[in-house]
């Protein structure tokens, strides 16, 4: 689960023919119904195939008079429609993503699946096409200039929060996940489908197990990569953050040439932090898209959180030992490309996020909880922001039958990263209480969404065709896939290798 963060300032906020030819789809030939949404071809990035848009109308809220907002969502057909009744639902993570213009991602974590069965993406009200509830958000220029100290800093988020509420004009309220989950039925019933099997990652499965909780009968099958319990704070998030970093600083202590060229890498880590934490550094630097020169200014909050994204992608989390050296050595080059492949800005809908932490997350923070999470940094930065925000956005509490664990006999299957930073194994043991037809994976390097990292796809699709994990093996989601660190890089060419990657989520 990522956490909204404006790169400078964390914020409170994780093509075939033969497709269309006749009854090649199951939505196809459900679209010959007056009373069905009208289907048009589209394309998405990063994605050859030709998918099938359409929407439908959902009411704001439970008051009439509110009126009603477009739902969007996009139909990647089946590569052989063997099941016309069954599709696979795959919700995005955040909270805040689309699912739509992620489709290139799910086409590939469900590429086994499709074999059989369309994947169904609904972007979430408050996301993607749906009503997206977008802030403002600075360019990156800005992003590297703004010195984000923290009592600056919270002034500065309740400035942006409460012009954001007043652009947006909306009661966020109608935009958490209890709301969410009635359309994403509601665009099951209108395609025709009689159940789904479901694919959620990161936040994606707060929204599926909601969904199955509201519509346990439309529910085939489960399957939840990165797993976030109903009953889990977020802010406890900051205590996955820092194991995962310390399994990082455990790998490169047993990797010969990593010990060799970053020798003390989490002693240099923790003293570059003090040093920032008590004076942040500002210089010049080649701006990592365009090469032209710009202010870089490094805070403490600034540099943690660009590690703290590095720790999603074994891509990124290659580097991060180069970076920490690098920029202790004041070379901050390579700390400029991980900022820039984190930058998110563009990429979730904060509004929508905010409405779910402030309606879901923040609730949850009773003194206990409180005095638990605050004991780490970011855990601390984020109780500080929601404390922030979310008086100001005024987002209705949801239900406290919302935290608790899902209880259900579904076949469901959880799926763990050992290294995960959001949503650590732990977290689907905890989720899984309640679930009494469940098996938990767990991949021990991979990190967060194993889907994106391994034999994941392959098992899901088993899952999916058999409706159960019996007799399918396994072991292959124990194979390492972890990237060797990045020892001898000139800055230019880590910024370019860096930018090249973006994060997938969750």
């Amino acid at each position: 689960m990522k956490i909204k963060f404006n790169l400078t300032k964390i914020l409170i906020g994780l093509t075939f023919l033969s497709f269309f030819t006749a009854g090649s789809s199951s939505v196809l030939a459900a679209n010959n119904d007056k009373n069905k949404p009208t289907l048009t071809p589209c394309y998405m990035e990063g994605l050859a195939d030709r998918l099938l848009c359409g929407s439908i109308r959902q009411p704001l809220s439970d008051n009439p008079a509110e009126g009603d907002i477009a739902i969007h969502f996009a139909i990647i057909p089946a590569i052989k429609a063997s099941y016309p009744d069954e599709a696979v639902l795959g919700f995005a993570g955040g909270p805040g993503q689309g699912a739509i213009d992620i489709a290139a991602i799910f086409n590939r974590n469900l590429r086994f699946a499709r074999e059989t069965r369309d994947i169904i993406l609904v972007d979430q009200r408050g996301t993607g096409y749906s009503h997206q509830l977008q802030c403002d958000s600075d360019d990156l220029q800005t992003q590297f200039a703004f010195n984000d100290v923290i009592s600056d800093l919270q002034a500065q988020s309740a400035a942006e929060t409460q012009k954001c509420k007043d652009k947006l004009n909306v009661d966020f309220s109608h935009f958490t996940t209890s709301m969410a989950a009635k359309d994403f039925d509601a665009v099951r019933e209108a395609l025709g489908y009689k159940g789904f099997h479901l694919y959620g990652v990161s936040y994606g499965t707060r929204i599926a197990q909601e969904y199955m909780r509201q519509f346990p009968n439309a529910v085939i099958t489960s399957t939840l990569d990165g797993v976030a319990p109903m009953q889990q704070s977020l802010v406890a998030i900051g205590t996955a953050i820092d194991e995962s970093l310390e399994a990082l600083f455990s790998r490169c202590a047993a990797d010969t040439s990593c010990i060799e060229h970053y020798p003390n890498l989490k002693t240099t880590f923790i003293a570059l932090l003090n040093e920032l934490e008590k004076q942040p550094v500002t210089t010049q630097i080649k701006h990592p898209r365009t090469h032209q020169d710009i202010t870089f200014t490094i805070t403490k909050a600034k540099f943690f959180a660009a590690m703290r994204m590095a720790l999603y992608s074994h891509t990124t989390r290659a580097i991060i030992p180069l970076a920490i050296t690098k920029a202790a050595e004041g070379d901050y080059s390579s700390l400029a490309g991980l900022m820039a492949s984190a930058d998110l800005t563009q990429t979730l809908a904060l509004g929508m996020h905010n409405a779910v932490v402030c309606g879901e997350d923040w609730p949850q923070l009773n003194p206990q909880v409180r005095q638990q999470y605050s004991q780490t940094y970011v855990g601390n930065l984020m109780i500080e922001g929601l404390d922030t925000i979310c008086p100001i956005l005024q987002v209705k509490a949801v239900d406290k039958g919302f935290y608790q664990p899902l209880q259900t006999a579904t076949p469901t299957l959880l799926l763990s990263g050992a290294r995960d930073p959001a949503t650590p194994p732990s977290w689907a043991e905890l989720a899984m209480v309640g679930m009494t037809n469940a098996t938990h994976l767990v991949a021990p390097t991979a990190t967060h969404g194993i889907g994106s990292q391994t034999c994941a796809p392959k098992i899901i699709a088993q899952f999916i065709a058999q409706k159960s994990m019996q007799n399918i093996d396994t072991n292959c989601i124990k194979d390492k896939n972890e990237k060797p660190f990045f020892i001898n890089i000139n800055g230019v060419a880590t910024t370019k290798a860096i930018i090249t990657n973006r994060h997938e989520q969750e």
